[in-house]
């Protein structure tokens, strides 16, 4: 049997990249804080010393792993209802409910339940959440503004009111945590709280 060819050396910015998708691996499967030097250096299949070689802070790491999932869910969502329908000016309003209460998100949901607790320690994971929350802040905002400016919506707060939103939303993915309430009260909750909030029946926001 022929002798197998010896396994090509990674350049350090291969090397780096791999151990950043484990650690995203990690976070994924098993939460962040499965995101260590062992899990990860398990997962590679290299010894610890090699993933603190490139990553000295772990709390570095772990922030950035949380950033970089939760950054790219916003950026999703932000195409989403960027390409809701034009003809109906309720739609991005309810294209973006759609995705938060979308149940191919529970597992980011529980990242950020993660984040907000490791986060107590961890002042790099608090402020990569500071960051993506003010993301999601962002869309929020600018939605409900495009929704006032197009007289669907009413309200003289538009970040107000996108901060009910994701405050409720956040409330509503920690009773999930615990299974309170069942998912369809849980979304009426947020749909219900919103509409109010501008000047609708929770039935505007139903697709």
């Amino acid at each position: 049997m022929p002798t197998p060819p010896p396994r090509r050396r990674l350049s350090p910015a291969e090397r780096s990249a791999q151990i950043g998708r484990a650690a995203i691996d990690l976070a994924r499967a098993e939460g962040l804080s499965a995101v260590t030097l062992r899990g990860i250096a398990a997962s590679v299949g290299v010894a610890p010393s090699l993933v603190a070689h490139y990553h000295p802070s772990m709390e570095d790491l772990v922030g950035a792993t949380f950033r970089s999932i939760a950054a790219a869910e916003v950026a999703e969502v932000r195409r989403i209802v960027g390409s809701a329908s034009t003809a109906d000016p309720l739609a991005p309003l309810r294209t973006l409910l759609d995705c938060i209460s979308d149940p191919a998100r529970d597992d980011v949901a529980a990242l950020w339940a993660d984040a907000w607790s490791i986060g107590r320690t961890n002042d790099a994971l608090a402020a990569a959440a500071r960051e993506v929350m003010d993301d999601w802040q962002g869309l929020a905002t600018s939605v409900v503004t495009d929704g006032v400016a197009a007289g669907v919506l009413r309200t003289e707060d538009p970040d107000a009111v996108a901060r009910l939103l994701f405050a409720l939303v956040d409330a509503t993915n920690g009773y999930a945590l615990v299974q309170y309430l069942d998912r369809r009260t849980r979304e009426d909750l947020v749909r219900a709280g919103v509409a109010r909030a501008v000047g609708l029946d929770e039935r505007d926001l139903t697709a």
